[in-house]
């Protein structure tokens, strides 16, 4: 026994650390002068909880391991007096401040990630389903493959009259072409439509002349996805040019 446990406890050190290797952290901040309620959506394995609030200038850590999912921002949310809560842009339609497992989709800019997935971490900015925030994503290390890149512009100024989301007199997002007119050739139906004969629209030009190597429409093939070492960390920023202070919160 004396000598087989020094073997037994490299052995469980070794998937301790290789576990330990394998997690990342991504810092989600937010550097709007409004609050942010940020959501985590999962396919693979969960983060818990998937949605908090982000006051101006507070950060929050997520940890992810063997995850993919995508990370939006919500804005203009409330709490009504019969307890159902909602957000102007972004909702995911729980009627609670975290989100379930059917996500509405509504206009938001998101980013998807990939976390240890076959040894690596990826990412893509998508405007798929629309835009409200601006946002961009800052990798740990940094190569050819895995870089900065964020959609810092402010596409409502260039989005179409026909698609354009108001609250009130104040235009707060843009909605896809796709979710607006629900046609064929803005959805790029998958079941009958192939690369060659999905084309982008003008909507879909319109954000990728902003935001060149964003994910605008379902056969987007633009090199949207950067592709990083398993062990790269990530900080999210929902308006990245807006403010300089962050506030750290803790992720318990």
């Amino acid at each position: 026994m004396a000598e087989r446990f020094p073997l037994v406890f490299l052995i469980a050190t070794h998937f301790f650390v290789s576990g330990m290797l394998s997690e990342s952290i991504i810092t989600i901040e937010n550097k709007c002068n409004y609050t942010v309620w940020p959501v985590i959506f999962s396919w693979k394995s969960k983060i818990s909880p998937n949605g908090f609030a982000l006051r101006s200038g507070e950060a929050r850590d997520i940890h992810a391991s063997s995850w993919n999912g995508l990370i939006s921002g919500r804005t203009l949310c409330s709490t009504a007096t019969t307890g159902n809560f909602s957000c102007v842009t972004g909702d995911c339609g729980s009627g609670k401040i975290e989100c379930q497992r059917n996500y509405d989709w509504s206009p938001v800019t998101y980013i998807f990630f990939k976390i240890d997935d076959g040894g690596t971490n990826s990412y893509f900015i998508s405007l798929e389903y629309g835009y409200n925030l601006p946002l961009k994503v800052v990798p740990s290390q940094s190569s050819h493959t895995c870089r900065s890149y964020g959609c810092v512009v402010d596409l409502n100024k260039t989005c179409p009259d026909n698609l354009k989301i108001f609250s009130g007199e104040k235009q707060i997002s843009c909605i896809s072409a796709c979710k607006e007119s629900k046609t064929s050739e803005d959805c790029c139906a998958r079941y009958f439509k192939s690369k060659q004969e999905c084309k982008p629209t003008l909507y879909s030009q319109n954000f990728e002349r902003a935001c060149p190597r964003a994910f605008t429409y379902p056969y987007s093939d633009n090199n949207s996805t950067f592709v990083c070492p398993n062990v790269t960390n990530f900080v999210v920023t929902f308006c990245p040019s807006s403010i300089t202070n962050t506030t750290r919160v803790s992720f318990s």
